[in-house]
């Protein structure tokens, strides 16, 4: 159909369903991002409440000492000496008392004291997406690790 001055017009009835393809290809890729951000965004937080709960694990280890494992320097400081069996122990005791919180699955891949002093502890879990989806993998194993210094003043 023209319009008077040779313009040509386009009745509706030719663009049936072209818009809606559009539409609809739209609404999936929205769908992924939500998808994908919402399992990115479930990653971050389940990281974050790993290393919390190292931090926490270390900060109980490296203050695990009892008042006869505390030594006086030959330069008059005072300080305590810690052991791996005694960091381990405590770090095993405060997640089994403790708990995990949110978390599940947490395991304890180490916990040592590198010099008598500090603590390190290492946690491991694994993650799993909120909603499966073919955008992001089924699952991760997440690890964080913390330290922390015995203080004795």
């Amino acid at each position: 159909m023209r319009e008077p001055g040779g313009r040509r017009h386009l009745d509706v009835g030719e663009e049936d369903g072209s818009t809606m393809l559009l539409t609809i290809g739209f609404a999936v890729v929205a769908l992924a991002v939500v998808l994908v951000g919402s399992a990115a965004t479930s990653l971050y937080v389940e990281h974050k409440r790993l290393l919390d709960l190292a931090d926490r694990l270390a900060v109980t280890a490296a203050e695990s000492f009892s008042i006869d494992e505390v030594t006086i320097q030959p330069d008059g400081t005072v300080r305590p000496v810690l052991d791996d069996d005694s960091v381990r122990s405590s770090a095993r005791d405060d997640l089994i008392t403790g708990g995990a919180g949110a978390l599940t699955g947490v395991e304890i891949v180490a916990a040592r004291t590198p010099d008598g002093r500090s603590a390190e502890v290492s946690l491991a879990s694994d993650w799993r997406p909120p909603m499966l989806t073919l955008f992001v993998p089924q699952g991760l194993r997440i690890e964080a690790n913390a330290s922390a210094r015995s203080v004795f003043w």
